[in-house]
């Protein structure tokens, strides 16, 4: 049986050098998207929701990436659409992917083998040790406002488990972070996989 590492733990081994950094990559992609729309309205307007989340994923990264990369811990890795950051932390390593995450929890991806290899966990996983663990790091989308939400991490072990998932502030509560892992399956949010019209963006947004 996994044992997974609780969110307190996880925030205080990332460091706030890091929790920071992915604070200022989701504020700075929002103020984008602000003056993307004072600027060129109409083409946010026109946008495709996959077309829109592509763009704000591409400048959360650019943020990301520049707040990164004066810390030692943090190694990139990019091949084709994938982008990932490792953090070495003191207990565990961290594989980080940046993605846009709905009220409930829920994500989008293609089903392609890398992506569902990336939202299970690793077996050892143990917060003790050397181990690996798989966040995705990103922002809540409000729908209605059609807008940047507040910065989230979350962990989850499958297409539709999520163990926990947390608002990002400073300092991080830890009363803040929403525990999954007791809800009843129905219940719980899910990847939505291409082909499934139920909710939106299209499938494939990052």
């Amino acid at each position: 049986m996994k044992s997974y590492p609780e969110v307190e733990e996880v925030l205080e081994d990332l460091g706030e050098k890091v929790i920071d950094a992915c604070l200022a990559a989701i504020a700075k992609a929002r103020d984008d998207l602000e003056d993307y729309r004072l600027i060129r309205p109409e083409y946010v307007a026109s946008s495709s929701a996959r077309g829109l989340a592509n763009w704000i994923h591409d400048r959360i990264w650019t943020h990301l990436a520049a707040a990164l990369e004066d810390i030692g811990e943090a190694r990139f890795f990019e091949l084709g659409a994938t982008r990932e950051v490792f953090i070495e932390g003191t207990a565990l390593t961290y594989r980080i992917r940046a993605k846009r995450h709905h009220i409930s929890g829920l994500v989008r991806t293609y089903p392609k083998q890398g992506a569902l290899e990336f939202l299970d966990q690793p077996t050892q996983l143990t917060f003790e040790g050397l181990g690996l663990a798989h966040l995705i790091v990103g922002y809540q989308w409000e729908p209605d406002a059609y807008a940047v939400g507040p910065a989230v991490l979350s962990l989850r072990d499958g297409l539709d488990n999520v163990i926990w998932l947390t608002e990002l502030e400073q300092p991080v509560p830890a009363s803040s972070a929403k525990q999954f892992g007791s809800t009843r399956s129905g219940d719980r949010p899910r990847i939505e996989l291409k082909g499934d019209d139920s909710a939106a963006p299209a499938a494939g947004e990052p």
